[in-house]
């Protein structure tokens, strides 16, 4: 049986209490009794609560990024490549409801530092690829990058926090019904 690092140890019991208590509520002291190491040890591994919020967060967004491009055909229509990345998003955040959490609460968080913002962007190049492709092939309407942002990640989010509140139940069909919606929003339509 694999045994976490007492660095992994110390970064899950930081994703745990912060989306359980908040980061201001969390301090070292208790990160080191969920992770089972003493206070001192969390700083051989990190500066600071910060540093190990950050690190954290950068940690899920890698995860995410590679979760997102996964299985993605090289020849594929903008429709069916967003939608794929839309249910891979999706996907990883149901499957784990900590790093959800966690995200929703960093990036409206002051822990956010430029060169973890710098490396988000970079990470999302693919999307912003995507939307410049499905505009240039009239596909896509000609919206502002942020605007499709803040609509893909609000299903996402939305669904996440009524998947892991049990308040619904996330079924094939109403993920195909929320993204057609989705689609519906973005898309050139054609016909008048």
């Amino acid at each position: 049986m694999h045994t976490k690092s007492k660095k992994e140890r110390i970064m899950y019991a930081t994703l745990k209490l912060i989306t359980e208590h908040g980061f201001h509520a969390t301090p070292v002291s208790m990160i080191a009794g969920e992770a089972g190491v003493g206070a001192g040890t969390i700083y051989r591994y990190f500066e600071n609560k910060e540093a190990i919020i950050n690190e954290l967060y950068d940690v899920i967004l890698k995860e995410l990024h590679e979760a997102t491009l996964a299985n993605i055909p090289e020849i594929i229509s903008v429709r069916d490549e967003f939608f794929l990345k839309w249910r891979n998003i999706l996907n990883y955040f149901i499957e784990r409801e900590y790093e959800g959490k966690f995200v929703s609460q960093y990036v409206a968080s002051p822990f956010i530092s430029r060169t973890v913002m710098a490396e988000t962007e970079r990470r999302n190049v693919h999307l912003r690829q995507l939307i410049d492709r499905g505009i240039k092939q009239k596909e896509i309407r000609e919206i502002d990058y942020n605007t499709i942002a803040v609509y893909m990640w609000g299903t996402i989010k939305q669904l996440h926090y009524l998947h892991i509140n049990k308040a619904i139940e996330i079924t094939d069909e109403l993920i195909n019904d929320i993204y057609t919606v989705f689609w519906e929003g973005i898309r050139v339509h054609h016909d008048k």
